[in-house]
């Protein structure tokens, strides 16, 4: 399994010209495709409806779009439609069922400040399943950071015993297809286990951030991959954390990897590859990929 994050920056790219089809050429050929700043009608140009537009460009996958900002549109001539950007996510695999998580923010004087989510997708490549999560966090403030990655961090463990988006364990058969349900056991999701957390973090790999989802570094042994947490795949294949960079502005003087892929402990062992694209020029951000031996 291919994984790929990529902060599209609405597809303006590094040459300052719009192209959703140069952001779908970068990421055509993985099997799963976290995106952020998508954008549907937010601003007005060609293509505004970003989120049909990168699923017609990329038909082979399944797709699922979680705004997280969504506003009425008052502009002149506008229709009752909707301003939103926000996460997209492509499967190569049926999307078996899809939750999205408010994340806490709040507001800084003088600093225009936005809303940020979590995605969850859960696919079941082969039949076994795994969850797919997608975010983009705050980018002024390390303490609203703590406190999306504190939330986040609660979400993924807490997702597998809530189960799916319907439960019924123990449900007699004849209690399905009722109207007030319509469903059949065989429809109802599950939660399975392994996830994998994906996205835009603003947080670079010398930030406590950093340090409440992978663990803190021991002053001996250095940077263990605890499998009650999760794990950097850039750092399970052996790359420095002060080497390579996904967002050049993050810091000038080293550890510019702001985008990240990470894996819960008992995926830890299936990574086999990753890497950053740095040739990509679709955005001001290079997207993160990873290979999975899964399932």
């Amino acid at each position: 399994m291919q994984i790929v994050t990529y902060n599209i920056q609405w597809g303006k790219g590094q040459d300052e010209v719009v192209d959703l089809s140069r952001i779908a050429r970068t990421v055509a050929k993985a099997d799963v495709i976290c995106l952020q700043e998508v954008e549907c009608n937010w601003r007005e140009m060609a293509d505004s409806d970003q989120v049909a537009r990168l699923a017609a460009l990329l038909p082979d996958h399944y797709a699922i779009f979680s705004p997280t900002v969504d506003l009425h549109d008052h502009r002149e001539n506008a229709t009752k439609g909707r301003r939103q950007y926000g996460l997209m996510l492509l499967s190569r695999w049926p999307i078996l069922s899809t939750r999205t998580f408010p994340l806490p923010k709040y507001p800084v004087h003088a600093s225009l400040n936005d809303s940020s989510g979590l995605q969850e997708a859960v696919i079941a490549p082969d039949g076994k399943g795994i969850r797919i999560y997608n975010t983009h966090l705050n980018y002024l403030s390390q303490r609203q950071r703590r406190l999306q990655i504190d939330e986040i961090m609660k979400i993924i463990a807490d997702a597998p015993l809530q189960g799916g988006a319907i439960v019924g364990p123990g449900v007699p058969e004849e209690e399905y297809r009722q109207d007030w349900i319509a469903i059949g056991p065989e429809d109802v999701p599950a939660m399975p286990i392994p996830a994998v957390l994906t996205g835009d973090f603003n947080m670079r790999p010398n930030s406590p951030n950093y340090d409440q989802i992978v663990g803190e570094r021991d002053p001996f042994y250095g940077r263990l991959p605890d499998l009650a947490r999760f794990s950097d795949v850039l750092t399970l294949v052996g790359q420095p954390e002060h080497e390579g960079s996904t967002h050049p502005e993050a810091d000038p003087e080293g550890f510019q990897r702001i985008d990240h892929v990470f894996v819960s402990g008992d995926l830890v062992g299936s990574v086999t590859r990753a890497w950053i694209d740095a040739k990509a020029d679709g955005s001001d951000h290079q997207p993160v990929f990873a290979e999975l031996s899964f399932p």
